[in-house]
């Protein structure tokens, strides 16, 4: 196998890794702040498992999308070196989507509150 096709398979299985671990942890400790935001505990469980989806899906869009390289990777040195990139650039948009939730949960919380 080619040391571009290795970075294709590392890159695949890596980020799909990040993806499900990430969600995970997100889905099971972010409950507790829906909770609060929402006031309403099934409401917070139905909007933490289509956050999860969402996630899901936007992150292996992006990856599949992402996952065609102009670069030349002639040795595993280039192969390392464009693996590097991409998975910095997925972990960059996991963590921008990340605080932009909060960002929304956190102005719906604020907003909830002054109408309680």
């Amino acid at each position: 196998m080619s040391p571009l096709a290795w970075t294709y398979a590392a890159y695949l299985a890596v980020s799909a890794l990040i993806t499900v671990l990430v969600g995970r942890t997100l889905f099971t400790h972010g409950r507790p702040f829906l909770v609060d935001c929402l006031g309403n505990e099934r409401a917070a469980d139905a909007v933490n498992q289509m956050l999860l989806v969402g996630f899901y899906l936007t992150n292996i869009a992006f990856v599949t999308l992402t996952l065609r390289s102009g670069m030349r990777v002639i040795g595993w040195f280039d192969g390392s070196e464009l693996l590097s990139h991409k998975i910095g650039i997925v972990l960059t948009t996991l963590g921008g989507m990340h605080f932009g939730n909060l960002l929304v949960l956190s102005i719906a919380r604020k907003y909830k509150r002054r109408t309680a």
